[in-house]
């Protein structure tokens, strides 16, 4: 028969108390194991804590070691898109002066052809005396 004290109470008998020294004793004792056994966790931890971190290192170089014909190909694109770019700004700008100059072409002939009007469609033959000299 066993009855339990509680804090601050008694103990009825003298085994009460010998019960308790046992039970301190084993808590003592399952305590040190827990420590024991929380320190070989630790250390099971830090080591897997250390082996996880590794793999994930490797297998982020090892992305970025694959990624890396792309990403050269990628700046090699973007390279030749700007120089694209700007040889199409160039020659947007070339062709504006093309028209510029084709405008004006077309203004000059359109003076040609009202200046034209004004020749008559006759002309007076003029006898000139010219002297030769021999």
């Amino acid at each position: 028969m066993s009855s339990t004290a509680f804090d601050g109470e008694a103990p009825e008998t003298d085994d009460e108390t010998e019960e308790e020294i046992c039970e301190n004793t084993q808590v003592g004792s399952t305590s040190v194991k827990r420590e024991e056994s929380h320190q070989k966790c630790s250390t099971a931890d830090r080591k897997l804590e250390r082996r996880w971190t590794q793999v994930a290192t490797e297998a982020i170089q090892t992305c970025r070691n694959r990624c890396l014909n792309q990403e050269k190909t990628m700046q090699k694109v973007t390279e030749s898109a700007a120089e694209c770019f700007t040889s199409m700004q160039t020659v947007a700008a070339k062709l504006n002066v093309v028209h510029t100059n084709v405008t004006r072409l077309e203004d000059s002939v359109a003076d040609l052809l009202e200046a034209s009007k004004l020749i008559p469609d006759k002309c007076i033959n003029r006898d000139l005396n010219i002297p030769e000299f021999l």
